[in-house]
C-alpha cells in the first residue's frame, strides 16, 4: 500500500525557531503551509528549497525580522503569502519578482520604517493592488513616531534625493565592478607569472615570439654542440639528432664521433666545438655521470656560460637520476638552474624555445663560405652523414 501523499502541513504554534533545508524533503508535492506563531527570526529561503508546488504559505505573527532577498525563489507556483503581525522593519527591494503567480499578499501588522528604501513597497503596491489582502500597509516615522499609510509616501517628504541615490548606486556598482575586474587582473597576473615559462614556450611554438630576444653570434658554425656518453649514441642518433636536424629549417648540430677533427687531441676538440656552437646541449645519464670526457664537456660549457654572462648551456635528464651522485659542478647546476626532462610534456617545443632562432638557408651557405678550410671539410663531412 503506497504512503497517502501530503497536501496540507500545519505547523502552526508550535514553537518552532529554526526550519533545516531537508525539512520538507520528503513531501515535495505539498500544497499548503501553515506555519503561524512559531518563532522564526529570520527567512532565508533554504528552508523551502524542496516546496516548488507549494501554493499558500502562511507565517503570521512568527516572529520575523527580516527576510532576505531570495527567500521565495523556490516556490515558482506561490499564490497566497501570509507575513501579517511579524516584527519586519524593511523589505528586500524586489522581493516578490519570483512570485509570479502571486495573488493574495499579506503585509499587515507590521513595524515598517517609513524611510526612502520603502518606497519600491509603495510603487509595487499601486501596481498589484489586488494582490494585497488586508487594507493599507502603515509605516511609522522614526522622528515623531507617526504612521502613514506607505501608499501615500512621497521623496519630497521623506527628504530622499533620488537622483543622488541613484548616483551613488552607479558609483557603488562602478566601484564593485573595478574591484572584481582588478582581483581578475591579479588572478591572471599570479597564474601568468607561474605559468611564464609555459606561456612563453606556447607563444614561440605557435606564433614565433619571444618575450626576450638575446643577441645571437651567427658567426658561429654550429648552432648546438651535443655532449652525451658514447653508450647513449643510440639514443641520440634515433631521437635527439633527427628532432633536430630534420626541422625546417634544420639546427646544425655539433657531434663527437662525426665532426671531431681527426689528429686534434680530443680536449681541444671538445674546447673548440663548444666556443664554435651558439649551444651546448648536455644529455645527462648514469653513463654521462661516469664519464670524465663527458664532465670535461660540461666544465667547458659552464665556462662559456661565466664567460658570455649568457645561459647557452641546456641540460637534458635522459633518465631518473640521484642529484647526489653527481660530480659538484653538475649538482651544483642542476639544483640552480631549470632543465628538461626526457619525456615531458611538450619537451621539443621547450628544447626548441632553448634554442637560438635556426637559421635560413642563405645564411647557412655564407657562413660555409667564410668558414676555414678545415672547418668547412667537417661541415661537409656533416652534411654526408
Amino acid at each position: 500500500m503506497e504512503a497517502p501523499i501530503t497536501r496540507e502541513l500545519y505547523l502552526s504554534k508550535n514553537n518552532i525557531t529554526k526550519i533545516d533545508s531537508i525539512s520538507f524533503s520528503h513531501i515535495p508535492l505539498l500544497e499548503i503551509l501553515y506555519l503561524d506563531g512559531n518563532n522564526l527570526e529570520e527567512i532565508t529561503g533554504h528552508q523551502f528549497m524542496y516546496l516548488e508546488n507549494l501554493r499558500e504559505l502562511y507565517l503570521n505573527r512568527s516572529g520575523v525580522r527580516a527576510v532576505q532577498k531570495d527567500a521565495f525563489r523556490h516556490l515558482p507556483l506561490l499564490q497566497v503569502l501570509h507575513l501579517g503581525h511579524n516584527l519586519l522593519k524593511a523589505l528586500s527591494n524586489d522581493l516578490f519578482s519570483d512570485l509570479t503567480n502571486l495573488q493574495h499578499l499579506s503585509l499587515w501588522g507590521n513595524c515598517f520604517v517609513c524611510d526612502c528604501d520603502i518606497l519600491w513597497l509603495k510603487y509595487w503596491m499601486l501596481n498589484t493592488k489586488s494582490i494585497l489582502s488586508e487594507g493599507n500597509v502603515t509605516c511609522t516615522h522614526e522622528q515623531n513616531q507617526v504612521q502613514e499609510n506607505v501608499g501615500s509616501l512621497s521623496s519630497d517628504i521623506l527628504h530622499c534625493d533620488l537622483a543622488n541615490a541613484e548616483r551613488k548606486s552607479r558609483i557603488t556598482i562602478g566601484f564593485s565592478i573595478v574591484v572584481v575586474l582588478l582581483s581578475l587582473l591579479i588572478l591572471v597576473g599570479i597564474v601568468l607569472h607561474k605559468r611564464k615559462e609555459d606561456l612563453q614556450v606556447y607563444l614561440y611554438a605557435r606564433y614565433g615570439w619571444r618575450f626576450k630576444e638575446e643577441r645571437e653570434n651567427t658567426d658561429k658554425p654550429y648552432d648546438a654542440f651535443l655532449s652525451y656518453s658514447q653508450h647513449d649514441l643510440d639514443f641520440i642518433l634515433q631521437h635527439m639528432l633527427p628532432g633536430l636536424e630534420s626541422r625546417d629549417p634544420p639546427f646544425r648540430v655539433c657531434l663527437h664521433h662525426r665532426d671531431f677533427i681527426p689528429g686534434v687531441p680530443i680536449a681541444e676538440n671538445i674546447l673548440t666545438a663548444v666556443e664554435e656552437s651558439r649551444r651546448t646541449i648536455v644529455v645527462v645519464s648514469r653513463n654521462f655521470l661516469d664519464s670524465d670526457w663527458c664532465q670535461l664537456e660540461f666544465q667547458a660549457a659552464h665556462a662559456q656560460v661565466l664567460r658570455d654572462r649568457a645561459n647557452r648551456l641546456i641540460m637534458i635528464l635522459l633518465e631518473e637520476i640521484s642529484v647526489d651522485d653527481a660530480p659538484p659542478e653538475i649538482k651544483h647546476y642542476i639544483k640552480t638552474h631549470t632543465y628538461l626532462r626526457w619525456g615531458d610534456e611538450r619537451f621539443w617545443e621547450r628544447l626548441v624555445y632553448a634554442m637560438p632562432r635556426p637559421r635560413q638557408p642563405e645564411e647557412l651557405v655564407q657562413n660555409m663560405e667564410q668558414e676555414p678550410s678545415e672547418t668547412r671539410v667537417a661541415l661537409q663531412q656533416t652534411t654526408r652523414v
